[in-house]
């Protein structure tokens, strides 16, 4: 990976906990739930409890964690009775659990679809939710994931537009997802005023990298119910459930094994650096 361009930043905001994790990127496929699914993870070796919601129609933050998650979906009934669509009532679930933190001390983690990012906007700038920041004490993290290439360069720049203006006082990450190639790279390919901004963001926000892993582990991943960190226990067995589960022969399942362990470790530093209070993480 190129760091040249990155400055590793620590927070020192969310030295404990209840804190409320928003995950968005205005766009699919940028790597939303797989930063998730470490959080989940991170949450779940500390021992910290964390309440899950999801934005979106697909559902696979739910498939892939095999734990529940509170869907916020548009009611099929509405369009069919003719009401209209109230953004704040679409998330009011997740804003009463996320007001509600100081008292249950639990985390919530919110993910956001990418083509639902502009009403998810909507309902947080109806309830004034950055107002809720300052007056409750809440710590909010607003996560852009970022994929190469210049059309998520520009939608990541839109959606850290978005948050600086409707969430001004969370604290806001930028996730740099190397899978499909390397971000900084990438961007030096891009128009002037395009590239210029991106190096600009990640100069200004901590950056959370994650790195890439192999293609047909990632692959094996990507089809598999499961946490990473479920993944890399099937290693004490000698491999057999992960050879069970995956359907391959021992030396493919084996890598997948080892590779999501050598990526996993490297996310959980990462999120424990953003997020100190999870450093039991580390200790486990």
């Amino acid at each position: 990976m190129n760091d040249q361009n990155i400055e590793k930043k620590n927070i020192s905001f969310a030295e404990s906990g209840p804190v409320s994790v928003i995950l968005s990127s205005d766009e699919g496929a940028a790597g939303k739930t797989t930063t998730a699914l470490q959080l989940v993870t991170a949450f779940a070796l500390a021992e910290q409890p964390l309440d899950l919601f999801q934005m979106d129609s697909k559902r696979k933050l739910a498939m892939k964690s095999g734990v529940t998650v509170a869907s916020l979906l548009v009611p099929e009934h509405r369009e069919s009775r003719g009401e209209d669509l109230v953004p704040s009532d679409l998330i009011a679930p997740w804003y009463r659990a996320v007001t509600d933190m100081p008292q249950s001390k639990r985390s919530v983690l919110l993910e956001v679809g990418g083509a639902l990012a502009p009403l998810f906007h909507a309902g947080i700038t109806d309830l004034d939710l950055d107002e809720d920041i300052t007056s409750l004490g809440l710590q909010v993290l607003a996560l852009v994931v970022c994929k190469a290439g210049e059309d998520s360069a520009s939608q990541m720049l839109r959606e850290l537009k978005r948050i600086e203006r409707n969430l001004p006082n969370a604290t806001t990450v930028v996730v740099l997802n190397y899978y499909a190639g390397d971000p900084i790279e990438a961007i030096r390919y891009v128009d002037g005023d395009t590239r210029k901004a991106f190096l600009g963001a990640t100069k200004r926000y901590p950056v959370i990298k994650m790195p890439r892993v192999r293609p047909r582990s990632m692959a094996i991943f990507e089809r598999l119910q499961a946490l990473p960190s479920t993944v890399v226990s099937w290693h004490v067995d000698n491999y057999a459930e992960a050879i069970r589960r995956t359907g391959r022969p021992r030396d493919e399942a084996k890598i997948l094994v080892k590779d999501i362990a050598e990526w996993s470790g490297i996310m959980q530093d990462e999120i424990v650096r953003i997020l100190p209070f999870l450093s039991g993480a580390r200790d486990g």
